[in-house]
């Protein structure tokens, strides 16, 4: 037999209305609903809760709106991305594999920001080159990341590699 454990609902608490409501409309019990809540905050890595927490009081808004809207958002951008391309070509990064099984939280954190950095980068210092290329002076917070990082993210020309047309000599001496 499983465990029996009681719980107090507080005055910061749902009303039992509330919760039996909100069930009905997911399809299931007022059980269900609350075990798999439990499930779901189990399965969280406790930086994710925090930093989820966090940046739910700094947007002021409730936890399961910020996750609720950030998903929707992540499916909405897929969709126009499919009907505009046909397919969604972007990778689902963030259900890779490996030998532990799912990406980690932080690996995936780490791999994600420095993707995204570089493209956000990449965009930044060419906005900044088309400044420069005006004549218009860089300063402040725009000029630091400029110099810092328009070795590794600015334009480099194409150096596409030429061929000779193989019916044609090279040198003038091979023509005789």
């Amino acid at each position: 037999m499983s465990d029996l454990i009681n719980i107090r609902l507080t005055k910061d608490c749902p009303s039992v209305q509330a919760m039996d409501e909100a069930a009905k409309a997911l399809g299931m019990s007022r059980n269900e609903m609350m075990i798999k809540a439990i499930k779901m905050f189990i399965g969280f890595d406790a930086t994710f809760y925090k930093r989820l927490e966090a940046y739910s009081q700094k947007v002021k808004v409730p936890m399961h709106i910020a996750i609720q809207n950030t998903i929707i958002k992540r499916w909405a951008q897929d969709n126009a991305k499919k009907v505009v391309w046909e397919i969604n070509k972007d990778l689902l990064l963030e259900f890779s594999l490996c030998s532990e099984g799912i990406i980690g939280p932080k690996e995936l954190y780490e791999m994600i920001y420095q993707m995204t950095f570089a493209e956000e980068a990449k965009e930044r210092i060419a906005e900044l080159e088309q400044e420069v290329s005006q004549g218009l002076e860089l300063k402040g917070s725009d000029k630091v990341f400029y110099e810092t990082y328009k070795s590794k993210y600015g334009y480099t020309p194409d150096l596409k590699q030429t061929t000779q047309d193989e019916s044609m000599a090279y040198w003038q001496e091979e023509l005789k």
